[in-house]
This record gives C-alpha cells, sequence and structure tokens, in this order.
C-alpha cells in the first residue's frame, strides 16, 4: 500500500448534482470526528460512490484499507469499477474488489470493495482487521445476517482499535 493513499497531486471530483457531494465538507467533519458515522440518504443520492472519495480526501486509506462492503458480488465489482472510473484510474489499482472467486487487489490499492461475506471471512484470520484504516458497511438497512454479525462484530472491535473509522449506510 502506498505511503499516501492518493497522491498530493491529483484533484479529486465530486458530481455537484449528488447530495452527497453537496454536503460533502459536512460529512467529512463528521466522520474526521467520530469513529461510527451514519450516513442515511435516497437512493441514487451519491452515498455508495463518492464516501469512499471523501475518506480518502481525510487521508483515509494511507495507514490501512479503506474496505467497502456490498451485500451482492455484482455490486462489489461495479461500484469499484464506478469509483475507479472517477478517480480515472484502472480497476486494481487504486481501487480493487474481491468476491467470491475473483481478487483485483493490488499493492497500490486504498479502496477495496467486497462483499460482507469476504469481510467476515477475514475476521477469521484477523480478528482486529488490522488491514483496515475505515470500513464502510452498505446498505445496512438490508438486515441480512451477514450484516447483523457484522455490525455486533464491529461494535466491541470498536474500543480496541479507536484508529479505526466505520461509516454505516442505509
Amino acid at each position: 500500500m502506498p505511503d499516501s493513499a492518493i497522491e498530493p497531486q491529483r484533484v479529486i471530483h465530486f458530481p455537484e448534482e449528488l447530495p452527497v457531494s453537496q454536503r460533502r465538507d459536512e460529512i467529512a467533519r463528521t466522520i474526521a470526528d467520530h469513529q461510527v458515522v451514519v450516513v442515511a440518504g435516497e437512493t441514487g443520492s451519491g452515498k455508495t460512490t463518492q464516501l469512499p472519495k471523501i475518506c480518502l480526501q481525510l487521508g483515509r486509506g494511507s495507514k490501512g484499507l479503506i474496505g467497502h462492503t456490498q451485500p451482492r458480488r455484482l455490486a462489489a465489482r461495479t461500484v469499484a469499477q464506478r469509483i475507479a472510473g472517477e478517480l480515472g484510474g484502472e480497476l486494481g489499482g487504486l481501487v480493487g474488489y474481491q468476491v467470491r472467486f475473483t481478487d483485483k487487489v493490488s499493492d497500490e490499492t486504498a479502496v477495496k470493495l467486497m462483499t460482507d461475506g469476504i469481510l467476515l471471512a477475514e475476521i477469521q484470520r484477523d480478528r482486529l482487521l488490522r488491514r483496515y484504516d475505515t470500513l464502510i458497511i452498505d446498505e445496512a438497512h438490508e438486515r441480512s445476517l451477514n450484516i447483523d454479525f457484522l455490525l455486533g462484530y464491529l461494535k466491541q472491535l470498536l474500543p480496541r482499535r479507536p484508529d479505526l473509522k466505520l461509516i454505516i449506510t442505509s
């Protein structure tokens, strides 16, 4: 992983028509000031694609990965592709993804999209999730067994990992 997740000369663009982009300064301050942040918004508001970019702009992803879960494999891949494109990079570079049987994550990756199940499997190997400095649990309102278990586990993990930021979206 690079020393800084995103090169200082790279400018991150935010589509101004998205509600999350319009409130990115407020969201960034909230993420910087709190360990756990819940972001609720309408479908299409930009939560899924813009939150990882806000985290990168804050310097997250430099001391560990920004892990971003999706409930389905296709969503993990397409969201990763969209964010990589918005950042002007290739899939598997700054932005990668991992789903069952496919791993497009490299040493350069700072944002890793994955299914909830992949993150659950990683907990078995690394109880403190040391690879991550930020976790985004997307679509938490779907209330699957995986998401319920992840949220319960993360609740007890956070006091032992004060450096870990958790963003929950619904």
